[in-house]
């Protein structure tokens, strides 16, 4: 039963959404319309980009350029396979005024197919242009870079400003981009015997940054200084280039929000099946991988969006509506554009080959978001289930016996054994939190403090439960306490969805916070170095230890809310009962 309170807030989320959506279509039609006067024209290898001259919160001048191609529409021949790049332009000047198009993707919520296949662009926004007659700035002042992957479950979403308006990170002297690229099947299909490698969405973001390191510089950028950073998918992303030798020679630190990669646990399961199950629905009957391919080329791309599921196989409908099918997978072969081919815990456990600055962490409701799955697809006695599903998609190699056994201490752990009609919303909220996000967090960070002994890790938990939890309201959770995940974006971005906040209220200081960490980790490696005018607090790394286990790990974290502080072993009894599990079922694998 869906509490009023809940519901009355859904109702001022989807009106403050909306609103929103609106205001920024009309923006987008008015400037398409009645294009600026001075535009600023950029000169990169492709051609020339004009874009607009615009104003900061505080008054500043920016520009940005919106809807810049950086790859080649990926349709008929080129569906499924690497990204092929912009050689030049079409156009002599390309007109960025504006987003173009999102990448094709299904609407989980309504069921409706959006954008297009020829979705690949990103926007540049900058707080200072070349001056006049000088092609690229002096060294000395060129802006560091911060590229940012949108979140989506690898299914939807998109780099656009209308959630994505980077304005605050420019007033802290940084030059941001964002990034579409490919989704659902399109970015992830995997048929390797007919070319198809899998990772087509990761391998565009791989593209972008060789576009951003051959032309940021052009725009007062400097491509010797690129931070890339994610939130959810767009983190996992972001976490697996800094694995990929292929990727992190074009960025040198790294930014993960809810999300790193441990194990193959968040990696796609028997891809080929699923690309084959795909394939019969639309007509095909031989077992030939080419011949699966080529089916799948020729389905029209609306069509193919919409009826993504089907690779799910025979029971698709029974699978919860936002479980994602199309995600990473590791690749057989190593090429100039593979990105990983090695399963993350063995590239994570390879000793001293990771040096890159990273900065990690997540929200401590990031649970909430599973509430509404839950909520929609069971009833009854079937939440009983819930602990065995969780842990048969992410310990995938257990015995029927050694699950079982799993599964009882889970219950035992969170539940107390209580029956499933007396679980509580915490309960459940933070067992989904643990095993989709903690987990992985912790085991991350351990890891990196045994094997990785140069790389400064900084570690943080988002805990501000504020009004502007946009997703936590439209998944009817207003009233189920904690930080929602996707709730840091809220307070990191300017989208024109929200009213302005106060200039002394809780949520501006909590906003200036993210910024200014964020913006001090990409200019120097280091949060506290350019943040002291705003948060007064030392931010220590995650310490090390040595290989053998003689030292316990401690794992050191900032909590980040309206005042900033240290602290130690977060949720110490959780993370404590994941490691002894991990020791019973998984020996070796810490």
């Amino acid at each position: 039963m869906v509490e009023w309170n809940n519901l009355w807030q859904f109702v001022l989320a989807v009106v403050r959404l909306g609103s929103g959506v609106i205001a920024f279509a009309l923006h987008h039609f008015h400037v398409r319309v009645r294009p600026p006067r001075d535009c600023p024209l950029v000169t990169v290898r492709q051609g020339q980009l004009r874009g607009v001259a615009a104003r900061l919160p505080n008054g500043a001048p920016y520009y940005y350029f919106k809807g810049v191609p950086y790859a080649e529409p990926p349709v008929g021949k080129l569906r499924f396979k690497a990204p092929v790049p912009v050689e030049r332009f079409r156009k002599s000047v390309v007109n960025c005024y504006a987003e173009r198009y999102d990448f094709i993707q299904l609407d989980f919520f309504s069921g409706f197919v959006f954008g297009s296949e020829s979705g690949l662009y990103l926007n540049v926004y900058t707080p200072q242009l070349p001056v006049d007659g000088e092609e690229t700035p002096m060294k000395a002042n060129q802006l560091p870079v911060m590229v940012f992957l949108h979140g989506g479950g690898f299914a939807c979403g998109s780099g656009s400003s209308l959630f994505y308006n980077p304005e605050y990170f420019l007033q802290r002297g940084v030059l941001v981009v964002t990034v579409n690229y490919r989704l659902g099947p399109f970015g992830f299909l995997y048929l390797p015997e007919a070319g198809v490698e899998g990772n087509a969405g990761l391998k565009d973001q791989l593209m972008a940054l060789r576009w951003i390191n051959e032309n940021i510089a052009n725009f007062g950028g400097d491509p010797s200084n690129v931070t890339l950073f994610g939130e959810s998918a767009g983190s996992f992303s972001a976490y697996l280039h800094m694995l990929s030798p292929n990727s992190r020679k074009y960025f040198h630190r790294v930014i993960c929000q809810s999300g790193v990669v441990c194990s193959s646990s968040f990696m796609q399961a028997n891809p080929v099946e699923m690309a084959f199950n795909l394939a019969r629905h639309f007509g095909y009957s031989g077992t030939s991988q080419q011949g699966a391919l080529e089916t799948l080329q020729q389905v029209p791309a609306k069509l193919l969006a919409k009826q993504q599921r089907k690779a799910l196989g025979q029971g698709a409908e029974k699978h919860p509506d936002l479980v994602f099918i199309f995600l990473p997978v590791v690749e057989q072969t190593l090429t100039d554009h593979s990105i990983i081919t090695q399963p993350p815990e063995v590239l994570l456990k390879a000793y001293d080959t990771l040096r890159m600055p990273l900065l990690e962490g997540c929200n401590d409701g990031e649970g909430i978001l599973g509430l509404y799955i839950i909520r929609r697809k069971t009833r009854g006695e079937d939440i009983r289930h819930l602990p065995d599903r969780v842990l048969a998609k992410l310990f995938r190699h257990l015995t029927p016996t050694e699950r079982a056994e799993m599964t009882d201490k889970v219950r035992q752990f969170y539940f107390s054994d209580a029956p499933p009609s007396a679980w509580s919303t915490d309960q459940i909220k933070h067992l989904l939190t643990d095993v989709i996000f903690m987990m992985d967090s912790a085991i991350n960070a351990e890891w990196l403090a045994k094997y990785q002994p140069n790389l400064r890790h900084y570690h943080y938990r988002f805990t501000y439960d504020g009004r502007y939890s946009l997703l936590k309201r439209l998944f009817l959770s207003a009233n189920v306490a904690g930080a929602c995940h996707g709730d840091d974006l809220m307070y990191m971005f300017n989208p024109i969805f929200l009213p302005p906040f106060a200039p002394l209220s809780d949520e501006c200081r909590v906003r200036d916070n993210f910024i200014a960490l964020w913006t001090s980790f990409a200019k120097h490696g280091d949060p506290s170095v350019d943040s002291r005018d705003v948060v007064d607090v030392e931010w220590r790394p995650v310490g090390k230890v040595p290989r053998d286990a003689s030292k316990s790990f401690q794992l050191d974290c900032l909590e980040i809310n309206v005042q900033p502080a240290m602290m130690i072993d977060p949720c110490r009894d959780r993370a404590h009962f994941w490691r002894e599990l991990l020791e019973t079922y998984q020996k070796g694998h810490l």
